[in-house]
């Protein structure tokens, strides 16, 4: 097979952690097959960046990283449409020379919608070979601050006709993939769940002296950080034997908020780590703790379940096809005193999980062959 990934979400030199769930996921998938990625800097609302291309080549699986340049006109909707213009040309012209350098792919495989997927729709028309949809966002809940239903015209239309065209769609969890199912009248949605690279997020016995809470997350709106901030402050009124390590980019206003909660001494922020560090961690802890507004299949749950943790989350998007009575606890979004009700119900009831049985089915389900075979077996029902 020659298969060609269009991501639209893909770590970069302005991003380096966007959509590197999708770069996991392209690596396990080219253990089994060839794997090239070609992926475009979605320029942000400021317009900034430079031409730039980084080529990386590793056994079966090739990243293509481009970025164009771009002077705005300083009108808004017209640099909108200037942009888009560039950009879908700029794209397909760099599709025409991979191809003519490597030859027309067997199929494309798109991972995020918009952009990518017009540009894989209007090739994939012209090259005749079909190509396929992942989505991972999560704005197809309501509770997203910035949800599908509040895009513009052009991105809800385009939306749906990259879906429409598609020969397959998938997604990462059940209840958003039935949410897109229904949304945009398709036949069927196959899920195929995030992936964890389980030979550095697996079960490590350790033994705390006092309870250790972990949490990861880009902290931003939708990960709700206030809000569990405030439940912890609501726990400590209860049980003080306790500390927070909170593992991703802290910002002023937490450190701030933490001051203003007395909580200076229990919460912890690590900063950004590597992916490989943030497995370690998780496996020095007793339990994780999410509190999203809202999600689709969060990687860090799975991430949790493999080393081992009992997890307290929101009830939103996919969790609860990963978390159960068996594993852990969930609450209702937006609900502080639920969430703190269930902090004091894990640290009282922590012993009674079995950490080494909720990493073996985690492990199971989240491990890089068993996620890469689905694609693979995806591949082989829509070329054969």
């Amino acid at each position: 097979m020659q298969i060609l990934w269009l991501a639209s979400w893909y770590p970069n030199p302005y991003e380096p952690v966007n959509g590197d769930f999708i770069q996991r996921h392209a690596l396990a998938v080219s253990k089994l097959v060839p794997v090239d990625v070609i992926h475009v800097v979605q320029i942000g609302k400021d317009f900034r960046t430079k031409e730039g291309y980084i080529h990386n080549k590793e056994d079966n699986f090739r990243e293509l990283i481009y970025s164009f340049s771009f002077r705005k006109w300083g009108i808004g909707f017209i640099d909108k449409i200037r942009y888009n213009i560039k950009y879908r040309f700029f794209y397909r012209d760099l599709l025409f020379k991979y191809a003519s350098q490597y030859g027309i792919p067997q199929l494309i495989h798109v991972h995020i919608p918009l952009k990518a997927g017009l540009v894989a729709r209007e090739m994939c028309d012209h090259w005749h070979i079909p190509y396929i949809v992942s989505e991972q966002a999560s704005y197809y809940e309501m509770s997203a601050k910035d949800n599908f239903f509040k895009r513009s015209w052009f991105f809800k239309h385009n939306t749906a006709k990259v879906f429409r065209d598609a020969k397959m769609i998938t997604n990462v969890s059940a209840t958003i993939g039935k949410t897109i199912q229904q949304l945009f009248h398709l036949k069927k949605v196959e899920t195929i769940h995030n992936l964890v690279d389980t030979q550095y997020f697996n079960y490590q016995a350790s033994k705390n002296e006092i309870f250790t809470w972990i949490h990861a997350s880009t902290l931003g709106h939708q990960k709700n950080p206030e809000g569990m901030i405030e439940a912890f402050e609501q726990l400590n009124q209860v049980n003080s034997n306790w500390q927070l390590k909170i593992v991703g980019p802290v910002t002023d206003s937490l450190k701030k908020l933490v001051e203003q909660k007395g909580l200076i001494n229990k919460i912890i922020f690590i900063g950004e780590v590597p992916y490989k560090e943030v497995a370690v961690h998780m496996q020095s802890a007793d339990a994780f703790v999410l509190f999203s507004r809202h999600e689709n299949f969060p990687c860090v749950i799975a991430e949790a379940l493999c080393c081992g943790l009992p997890i307290v989350s929101s009830h939103v998007g996919g969790i609860a096809e990963a978390v159960n009575i068996e594993n852990g606890i969930l609450v209702e979004n937006e609900n502080i005193q639920a969430l703190a009700n269930a902090l004091i119900k894990m640290m009282s009831e922590n012993k009674n999980y079995d950490r080494s049985s909720i990493s073996q089915k985690a492990i199971e389900l989240y491990n890089m062959e068993t996620i890469a075979e689905q694609f693979v077996d995806v591949y082989k029902n829509i070329l054969h």
